[in-house]
């Protein structure tokens, strides 16, 4: 354990004084080696004198409490008190901006030009050499990409060497695009857009999207056109879509001995060169006659007749396709000799109700004396007998 500590008011103060020396009684010449020791011994020996001071304990007391006081006082005092006097924080006293505040006062150092620290010759050395290992591995870095792109460019390892067609079993049309020169063609550099412009050019492709597989495989996706009937012409029968364009010969369509014919008897459609794969034809006439196949049946239950288009169905090609109007006129022949005149896709009179009247005529009048029935005048339908 740690001892007190005493104050000085009340530390016993002490001294040493010499003893005096003692005087044998007699001196005999037997004891003189005895008595020289002895004298020896007292030389020595001294003698402590303690004096305790004549103190009050109470004012020893009050002097220790004083002094634990001043302690306390200390302890408590707040410590900005004991900090450096504050001045105002000023541009020209710290060097920079005050936000807000009193901040001590900042001696701003003296600005050097130069570093007063000599430069040793290793640094400039490992300067010197460190801008030499920069240029090395520049320079490598260029040959390295040289030859990268070298590689890319004439190695056959990234020319095509395979074209995968999927959405179609037609072979004339996987024949078409495997003959479109995308076989080696470098993968990297190939146009993709360009090349689905091509293919969707073809009268049998509605839509088409290509896919790289690396390294030297094109997946090209295809949406054939499907074919809603037959277009007969003086030139050859053709299948036909929906929106009016001519696909391929019906030797070249698969499945067209379930279409139903329309018989151009123009002899040639439009103002081109005549009918021909890519051409198209007006959307609305194809709808209409598609209407006429199938509602014609159901109304009067006649099934073996022939549907025979006159007059011009324009034909354009590109963004005008299916825009242009029609004057053409459509005509039924029925296995009994009549004709019905059913008019064309501008007729105010729809196509429902021209059907309702030609239904009721042949309820009216046996067909093997009908000759002519003509619906093209709205509700005044007009019909002809045999002589």
């Amino acid at each position: 354990m740690t001892e007190k500590k005493r104050l000085p008011e009340q530390m016993a103060s002490h001294t040493y004084r010499k003893q005096p020396l003692a005087r044998p009684a007699s001196r005999q010449p037997a004891g003189r080696d005895a008595s020289r020791g002895e004298r020896r011994g007292a030389l020595h020996t001294l003698q402590r004198v303690v004096t305790i001071p004549e103190a009050d304990p109470s004012t020893a007391w009050n002097t220790f409490a004083q002094r634990q006081e001043r302690r306390r006082r200390a302890r408590s005092r707040p410590v900005y008190e004991e900090m450096a006097p504050v001045a105002p924080r000023t541009y020209a006293q710290t060097g920079t901006r005050a936000s807000s505040g009193r901040l001590k006062a900042v001696k701003r150092l003296p600005a050097y030009n130069s570093s007063p620290v000599p430069v040793r010759s290793g640094g400039q050395r490992q300067v010197k050499r460190g801008i030499l290992w920069r240029l090395l591995s520049l320079i490598f870095g260029i040959i390295a990409l040289i030859f990268v792109a070298n590689l890319v460019i004439n190695s056959n390892v990234f020319r095509v060497k395979q074209v995968n067609i999927a959405g179609t079993h037609n072979d004339v049309l996987v024949r078409s695009i495997q003959h479109m020169g995308i076989q080696g063609q470098n993968i990297f550099f190939m146009d993709v857009a360009t090349l689905k412009e091509r293919i969707e050019t073809s009268p049998r492709v509605a839509s088409a999207s290509l896919s790289k597989q690396w390294p030297n495989q094109i997946t090209v996706n295809v949406i054939e056109r499907t074919p809603v009937l037959l277009w007969h012409t003086a030139q050859g029968t053709y299948s036909v879509d929906n929106q009016g364009v001519v696909i391929a010969p019906v030797s070249e369509t698969p499945d067209a001995s379930q279409l139903r014919t329309v018989v151009d008897t123009t002899g040639k459609v439009g103002k081109g060169d005549g009918t021909q794969p890519g051409v198209h034809l007006n959307q609305a006439d194809i709808t209409f006659a598609l209407a006429v196949l199938n509602r014609l049946p159901q109304v009067t239950g006649i099934s073996n007749f022939t549907l025979s288009c006159t007059g011009t169905i324009y034909a354009k090609t590109g963004a005008q396709a299916g825009r242009s109007g029609s004057r053409g006129s459509y005509i039924v022949s029925s296995p009994g000799g009549w004709l019905a005149y059913l008019g064309g896709v501008d007729d105010t009179n729809p196509l429902d109700n021209r059907l309702i009247e030609l239904q009721q005529i042949l309820t009216l009048v046996q067909q093997s004396h009908l000759a002519t029935i003509d619906l093209r005048y709205g509700l005044r339908p007009v019909y002809t007998l045999k002589q």
